[in-house]
């Protein structure tokens, strides 16, 4: 029971998220079109979660590598955000991954926001693999899993976990 309460509650904590993300975009645009700096995003970021959030929760800003933080203060963090104007590198990545394992956060986000893209890339970290979304404004913030995959060891050599096919050559 505890296991499905969690992910009711990532499911919540998610759509919160998202919601903030369309306000972000919405309200305050003029950032996109100003190449402002990631901090920038991570501050508005962090006040249009604040609505969300009851009584009780700190948004935070750039607290133990994180960019935001929602927690209680006292160990409880329903969400971590990472940040990125770009597509999110292997060292950002483990700085996550290592962040959701430390640190121990209900759900751990690194966000791309990919100037010149019609979609947002969304990283969820879990203890043993990564999930890759995109979100698409346009769409009504539309949201589609494009793969998960394991956490890379030396010896993988497909991480992916989803089955991709592949395309069969014909040779004529």
């Amino acid at each position: 029971m505890v296991r499905e309460d969690l992910r009711s509650e990532n499911i919540d904590t998610f759509s919160l998220f998202k919601k903030a993300l369309e306000e972000l975009v919405e309200s305050d645009s003029f950032l996109f079109a100003r190449k402002a700096r990631r901090e920038s995003f991570s501050c508005r970021m962090a006040q249009h979660l604040n609505k969300y959030f009851g009584y009780g929760w700190y948004i935070d800003a750039a607290i133990d590598g994180s960019d935001i933080l929602i927690w209680d203060r006292q160990g409880n963090i329903p969400l971590a955000l990472f940040i990125s104007k770009d597509y999110v590198s292997s060292a950002q990545k483990e700085r996550a991954r290592l962040f959701h394992l430390t640190a121990k956060p209900a759900l751990t986000l690194a966000l791309s926001l990919l100037e010149g893209k019609d979609y947002m890339l969304i990283y969820r970290f879990e203890k043993e693999y990564i999930d890759y979304m995109h979100i698409y404004p346009e769409q009504e913030y539309q949201d589609t899993v494009l793969k998960r995959c394991l956490i890379k060891d030396d010896d993988d050599k497909d991480p992916t976990l989803f089955k991709i096919k592949k395309k069969r050559t014909t040779s004529s």
